[in-house]
């Protein structure tokens, strides 16, 4: 038997599989297609202080080699609804449960964080700070290392939970970025959120979303979530949640050697809500023929 769990910030994962944000919706919407016991936590879909209709549709459209584009907008009903209305049906009973929080500003970063300490048995917090769909907030915090910095540190203030920050791989230097994260409190780091992409139907001379561009998701996205991974563990030592392109436990095999502690899936989950057993069944499997006893070996053995 492989020794799955992962040890990140104090916390116990029994396995370092995580939903990714926004692809999981709020847990419960799973429970007869998942089996649970594959996760070491879900990650909800991004809560704001107000509510958000998000973009105007069409919201989601396919690429070609197996790529996902979405504008969704960060739609959600607001905290004092999530909290009302969603978080009775969050998964406490079965995994770890994270959620996402969004805002435009350090304060409504705050606001939202201040609110969920009240709702029990939450385990943490990822701050979204470079989603690409939306026209305020977005890229422009994510990029600027003093804004993720005032952030994550406003945000450490207001609570003791675990805290990782999402941040974009739209720029070059990582480094600065997960540096400043680190120095503000940050218990681990997710790497990496969607790539501005767009699509266009050329019968019609429209672009395929509704709002023009939005984020681009699936295997093509791999190579530079990869990198970015690699990138951020070389400049901290934090765990890193790895998402960007996992479909496979050979992906999930790959990422723990450039460096990553938790694997979260995203789009897969769309094409294959069975994927976590299969992808931890994988991982195993691999283990075994090579004689690796627990996963956690794995984290950062990439040989360079």
């Amino acid at each position: 038997m492989i020794d799955t769990s992962i040890q990140m910030g104090g916390l116990a994962f029994r396995t370092p599989l995580l939903t990714g944000s926004g692809t999981f919706g709020y847990g419960d919407e799973y429970r007869t297609l998942i089996d649970y016991s594959a996760f070491g936590g879900i990650i909800t879909k991004s809560i704001s202080r107000l509510p958000r209709p998000g973009n105007q549709p069409p919201r989601i459209c396919e690429t070609q080699l197996g790529g996902l584009l979405n504008s969704i907008g960060l739609a959600n009903p607001g905290v004092e609804v999530f909290i009302a209305d969603k978080a009775q049906i969050l998964p406490f009973d079965a995994t770890q449960v994270f959620i996402s929080v969004v805002g435009d500003a350090v304060e409504e970063f705050v606001s939202v964080v201040e609110k969920l300490e009240f709702v029990p048995a939450v385990s943490g917090y990822e701050l979204n700070l470079s989603c690409p769909n939306v026209q305020k907030g977005g890229l422009s915090l994510g990029g600027d290392k003093d804004a993720v910095a005032e952030i994550t540190r406003a945000c450490r203030n207001v609570t003791k939970r675990f805290i990782s920050v999402k941040l974009t791989p739209h720029h070059a230097l990582v480094a600065p970025l997960a540096e400043a994260a680190a120095a503000a409190g940050v218990d681990a780091l997710t790497m990496t959120n969607t790539l501005v992409g767009m699509v266009i139907d050329a019968e019609t001379r429209r672009p395929k979303l509704g709002n023009v561009t939005g984020g681009y998701s699936g295997p093509p996205l791999k190579p530079v979530s990869l990198a970015k991974v690699w990138q951020a563990a070389k400049a901290v030592s934090l765990p890193i949640w790895a998402s960007g392109g996992i479909t496979c436990g050979l992906d999930c095999i790959e990422f723990l050697l450039a460096g990553a502690s938790g694997l979260q899936l995203g789009s897969v989950l769309f094409a294959d809500p069975y994927a976590p057993t299969r992808i931890l069944r994988e991982m195993s499997e691999w283990c075994e023929k090579r004689g690796v006893k627990k996963l956690s070996d794995l984290i950062g053995q990439l040989k360079t």
